[in-house]
This record gives structure tokens, sequence and C-alpha cells, in this order.
């Protein structure tokens, strides 16, 4: 025991006098756990519901590739792809939608506990596929919805984590002593004090 307290203390105090920022996550590996936790937990839900219930959607998210820049102090790039389904009321009728919406975002990050978070997205561009005429008017309508699907995107952001940090002993360590974490190109770097 007392081998364990002297070996925990002895890499606190070099941590500390080291001001250690190596620990790092790459791109690749942050896109492989965002597939994998897409893959496991299939239907993956965000809802987007006026209170005038004139739309009533479902976004299943497919995918979703991240792109990570040091641009504006550190961003990060997110593209989805998501199936969209569920009703949109407009000339006094009431359309059943199903197609897919691709949204694109960025974003910051945050860290609680071991857990990684998107943090404020906001969204740079919403293309609609498909050529029916309710995909024209989903279009249409969701230039005006711009606030509300961000909102949307930000509460489910909010509850699912891109990245945990629990993937070896080091990770595990680390989480508990990361200080501020850094986007570079194609990394995230956490300062540990």
């Amino acid at each position: 025991m007392k081998k364990f307290i002297k070996l925990v203390s002895a890499a606190a105090i070099a941590f500390a006098l080291t001001g250690c920022t190596d620990m790092s996550v790459s791109q690749t590996d942050l896109n492989r756990e965002v597939a994998q936790r897409l893959q496991e937990k299939q239907p993956d839900i965000i809802n987007l519901t006026l209170d005038d219930s004139a739309l009533n959607l479902d976004l299943l998210v497919k995918s979703a590739d991240i792109d990570l820049s040091s641009r504006d102090g550190g961003l990060v790039l997110v593209d989805m792809k998501t199936d969209i389904r569920g009703t949109l009321k407009a000339f006094g009728r009431e359309m059943t939608m199903k197609t897919e919406l691709d949204p694109s975002l960025e974003s910051g990050l945050r860290i609680e506990e071991n857990r990684i978070y998107l943090v404020g997205p906001k969204l740079t561009s919403i293309v609609v596929q498909g050529s029916s005429f309710s995909d024209q008017m989903l279009r249409n309508y969701l230039g005006g919805l711009h606030n509300e699907f961000e909102a949307a995107i930000a509460r489910y952001f909010d509850e699912h984590p891109v990245y945990v940090l629990n993937h070896s002993t080091a990770e595990k360590a680390a989480a508990k002593l990361v200080k501020d974490i850094m986007i570079t190109d194609d990394s995230i770097e956490f300062m540990i004090f």
C-alpha cells in the first residue's frame, strides 16, 4: 500500500513539475470512437419539435465525421449524415417526410470527469438530399428554423460525449488531472498540471 501511495505521489509530482501536455487523442481515434458509439447506440435520435406542432421531426444520426482544426483558437468541425422522418404542416395539410439531411457544424470542447463533449455547436450548413415535393418543402422550411435546429443539436451533444478517456490506465489516470483542452490540427491535447 505504501509503495502504491509513493508511486501515485511521484507520478502526480512529475506531472505537476513538467506541465505535461503530451496526453492527446488523435482525430482518427476520435472518429473511430464516434463511429463505434453510433453503431452501438442505434437508433441515436435528435428530436426537433416546434411548440405549434407545425414540425415534428426525428433525425436518426447515421454517421459523423470530425475534423479538428486549430483555426480560431481551436474548432471541432462535424459533418453529419442523418435520416430525417416526421411530419410537416403546411398549406393546411400534414405531410409525412422521410429523407436524408446532412448538417455541418463547428464547435468547441469541454471535459466533464472523463467525458469529452461538444460545446456551443453552430450550424454552418444543412443540406436536404432528394428532389421530391416534400424535400423541397423541408428545404424551404428549415431556413427559418436555424435557431431551433441548432438548439436541438446542442441538446443532443450536451448528453452524448464524443470521446471518453477510458481506453487505458494512463487515460483514466490523466482524466482526473486534466485542467484544460487545446484543439490542434488533427488532435486534442490535454493540459495536465
